[in-house]
């Protein structure tokens, strides 16, 4: 049988901006439709595609479980999640998230999340902490098509022929060396034509939680 390809989505200021919903990130009052939010640009219509393609998306937050279900049940994108991971399963840590409980759910092991699974979040702090799986850090606002991270992922599934991470290798290998950044840091950086319309920064980055992980890291996202 042949495993899927899983997305892993930050929630807030990533999916869209959910804060003026009437909610505290801790829980409470659950969130009403008339609310006011933003989704991200073509949000609905990605996740569609991509779906249609055999992605499975999944909401790993660092907010509470009760929060995240409410904002994605109240808004109706409940229906295009398979898994929400919330705050207890990520890291007792101030820093970094732990994909691996979003991958398990698929029945993915630490070989199969590296080729299977990707990172996309706003946040340097979601990162991942348990597994070398490709991180699309993307800090630009939420008027970024959604589209865009549906392009980014079939450029990598494609150039590794099955696999995010040697996707990731591909581009990392053939892109032009921008500089080496300082030692705290500790990772080269290139710069590669991703897809016709996008190109991005590669590293692969010291994680500062776990040393013996190397994180690579997609960012700087930018028109080719």
């Amino acid at each position: 049988m042949e495993k899927p390809r899983v997305i892993c989505w930050d929630l807030d200021e990533t999916l869209g901006f959910f804060r003026n919903l009437v909610s505290a990130r801790g829980g409470g009052k659950a969130p009403h439709p008339q609310d006011s939010y933003v989704l991200r640009k073509d949000l609905i219509r990605a996740l569609n595609r991509m779906i249609d393609k055999g992605y499975r998306h999944v909401v790993v937050s660092s907010a509470k479980l009760e929060y995240s279900k409410n904002v994605l049940s109240s808004i109706c994108l409940d229906a295009y999640f398979d898994k929400v991971v919330a705050r207890s399963q990520l890291n007792e840590a101030f820093w970094g998230k732990r994909y691996l409980p979003a991958a398990e759910a698929f029945n993915l092991d630490e070989a199969d999340a590296l080729s299977n699974v990707l990172v996309i979040a706003n946040q340097a702090s979601d990162e991942p902490v348990d597994l070398g799986v490709v991180f699309l850090h993307d800090r630009r606002g939420l008027e970024v098509s959604a589209f865009e991270y549906e392009q980014v992922a079939e450029a990598l599934w494609e150039r590794g022929e099955g696999s995010f991470k040697r996707g990731f290798d591909f581009f990392f290998e053939t892109g032009r060396k921008v500089s080496c950044l300082d030692q705290e840091m500790n990772f080269m950086l290139v710069s590669s034509k991703v897809t016709e319309t996008i190109s991005a920064d590669l590293g692969y980055k010291n994680s500062p939680c776990n040393p013996d992980l190397k994180i690579p890291i997609m960012y700087n996202f930018r028109s080719a």
